[in-house]
């Protein structure tokens, strides 16, 4: 159900939940390095969800 998921982030809320500019999470997304995002009318959007797995996934990884 739609009401089930939560609203996508835009870049500044995707950059501030992981305490990074909005600058660097453009080059991750130039060099696809950072959370996967969906582009919605050509603008970059994180959803919530994928975005906390993939620093959980770094963190066991990297950590």
């Amino acid at each position: 159900m739609i009401d089930e998921v939560e609203p996508l982030w835009n870049s500044r809320e995707a950059s501030e939940f992981l305490n990074v500019s909005q600058a660097t999470l453009s080059r991750w997304r130039r060099e696809q390095e950072g959370p996967p995002c969906v582009r919605v009318g050509g603008i970059a959007r994180y959803n919530p969800p994928t975005v906390r797995a993939w620093v959980l996934e770094r963190e066991g990884t990297h950590g």
